[in-house]
């Protein structure tokens, strides 16, 4: 089963790039304009992550960031914007809940947080050790 993500992005380009890209690399999308269409997610099937627009069009993206913090708990949010913040900005707003801040620009940085967050890091198999009889052991 896909993974679900809710994408909220005002600007319809970025909507379509970024949800052709998730998509593509096996999620399923849902692309909402803003914070109203956004509020209306709260009674749906869970999602598995967020990916919150910070600029959306006069709707500001941190106060819609504690709305979607209490509606999808355990859903990770990405911030992604192209606005520039500093470090001190950008930690702020991680400790608000967000748990990564990723600059628009490459789309590939934004599915590979994406991700980072979503699919557990594969094990190594462990490395052989030599015992004392000099036998391989795993």
């Amino acid at each position: 089963m896909a993974k679900r993500i809710l994408f909220v992005e005002d600007n319809p380009d970025w909507r379509l790039l970024v949800g052709t890209a998730l998509k593509d690399a096996g999620y399923e999308v849902l692309s909402v304009p803003g914070a109203p269409e956004a509020f209306l997610q709260k009674n749906g099937p869970a999602f598995s992550l967020v990916i919150l627009d910070l600029d959306l069009g006069g709707d500001n993206g941190l106060m819609l960031l504690q709305h979607l913090k209490r509606n999808h708990p355990g859903a990770p949010i990405i911030l992604f914007t192209c606005m520039e913040h500093d470090e001190n900005a950008i930690e702020h707003m991680l400790k608000q809940g967000a748990q990564r801040y990723v600059r628009k620009g490459i789309t590939a940085n934004l599915v590979s947080a994406v991700k980072a967050l979503l699919e557990p890091a594969p094990s190594r198999p462990p490395e052989p050790t030599e015992d004392r009889s000099g036998e391989l052991l795993f």
